[in-house]
């Protein structure tokens, strides 16, 4: 049975691995080779019987609310969870953001709900914009999305980050402070472990749900990813030279108990205090349900993750993807 925990201040009892419809699959639309939509409509419905109950989503995803909203609808309402993204601001042809208004959001959220076929969207989140334009977001914009809430088409208001340029989280740690957000979405890896020092303690503080995104991603999977990102550390002084660019795990690998380095990265982040979920993106039953059996094995050992901190958590770089 697929653990499950609270996530934060909302109450919802989520499974600690959730499943994404982004990434580089976007559900199976762009794998590799991709899937057709009655194979993607039938791994949600797979993914469910292994335990998963929370769906993240967006409406950036090409045509992952729709497929999603079409798998959805023979599941048990009460028993999932949907997480979609709602976008505060658009990028012009010069791309400059421009800032949207409140008829936009409100038909931002309805148009995710139609795509869904749901009455409610349990967790929208904020896709993070510029810190220039926090403060109208914060006084003027999410008002928008607290009144939908009374409403009854959103349960709860969290925030995702630019994961692939924000690596020390500058967005989050504005948007905390303000009391606003129930639950958060944060790229948190072996790699780039800065969450745990300026994230986590206030989510831990406030009751904060946290969905943990990047955790494998290519860098784990795909050794030649691996070396590039570990040469480019070094080359800019963040990294000690000595550390080996394409084998920086290998001591890790020799843990009989480790099988893969997934499994390793997946056991890592899940046990992280702090995270509530991971978010998965698999397009594989087989590889989700492997995914789940990795996490069944328990956390890494202390002097494993100790190991991983001492190399690693200086780093707040936006590396994973």
């Amino acid at each position: 049975m697929l653990l499950q925990r609270t996530l934060g201040r909302t109450g919802l009892n989520v499974s600690v691995l959730s499943m994404g419809s982004g990434g580089f699959n976007k559900l199976g639309q762009t794998s590799v080779p991709p899937l057709t939509e009655p194979q993607m409509r039938d791994l949600v419905h797979r993914v469910f019987d292994l335990g998963i109950n929370l769906f993240d989503t967006s409406p950036g995803y090409d045509n992952s609310e729709l497929i999603l909203g079409k798998a959805l609808k023979r599941l048990p309402r009460d028993r999932f969870f949907v997480s979609t993204r709602v976008s505060l601001s658009e990028t012009d042809e010069n791309g400059s953001p421009v800032l949207m208004t409140s008829e936009q959001i409100v038909a931002s959220i309805e148009s995710s709900l139609h795509r869904l076929r749901l009455d409610t969207i349990d967790i929208a989140l904020i896709a993070a914009s510029e810190l220039a334009d926090f403060d109208y977001m914060i006084n003027q914009q999410i008002p928008v999305l607290n009144q939908l809430c009374q409403e009854g088409k959103i349960r709860f208001l969290g925030s995702s980050e630019t994961a692939a340029t924000d690596g020390n989280h500058s967005w989050l740690r504005a948007a905390l402070p303000s009391g606003k957000l129930d639950v958060i979405m944060i790229a948190h890896n072996m790699l780039n472990q800065s969450a745990q020092r300026s994230i986590f303690p206030h989510c831990h503080d406030h009751n904060i749900g946290v969905m943990n995104i990047y955790s494998v991603r290519n860098i784990f999977k795909n050794p030649n990813r691996m070396t590039d990102t570990i040469g480019q550390l070094q080359e800019k002084g963040l990294l000690d030279t000595a550390i080996q660019q394409d084998a920086p795990f290998d001591w890790l690998l020799d843990d009989p108990e480790i099988d893969t380095l997934i499994e390793a990265a997946y056991r890592y982040v899940v046990y992280t205090e702090g995270v509530t979920t991971a978010v998965c993106s698999a397009v594989s039953p087989d590889k989700v349900a492997q995914n789940i059996r990795s996490i069944a094995k328990g956390p890494l050992s202390r002097a494993h993750t100790d190991r991983i901190r001492e190399i690693f958590g200086h780093l707040s770089e936006p590396v994973g993807n």
